[in-house]
């Protein structure tokens, strides 16, 4: 979710991954992979590099790790 003008990312919709039948633990990894992304302070490629770890363990990881190299506009930080 992003808030704001211009728009932050700002958390993960933890609600809506529960109503499509993501579990605890799933989530946890994703809000774990969030914070890699957007709060740990790494550059693009040193978060991308620890997000496929992170990917190789917990599959539902692996849209973040495939979408920045799939896009033309990048991501927002």
């Amino acid at each position: 979710m992003a808030v704001g003008q211009p728009a932050t990312p700002h958390s993960v919709n933890s609600e809506g991954l529960k109503r499509r039948g993501f579990t605890p633990e799933q989530i946890r990894n994703i809000r774990s992979a969030f914070r890699v992304l957007y709060r740990s302070g790494l550059k693009l490629a040193e978060a991308e590099a620890q997000l496929k770890a992170m990917a190789q363990e917990s599959p539902e990881i692996q849209p973040l790790v495939d979408f920045p190299p799939q896009s033309t506009r990048s991501i927002v930080r």
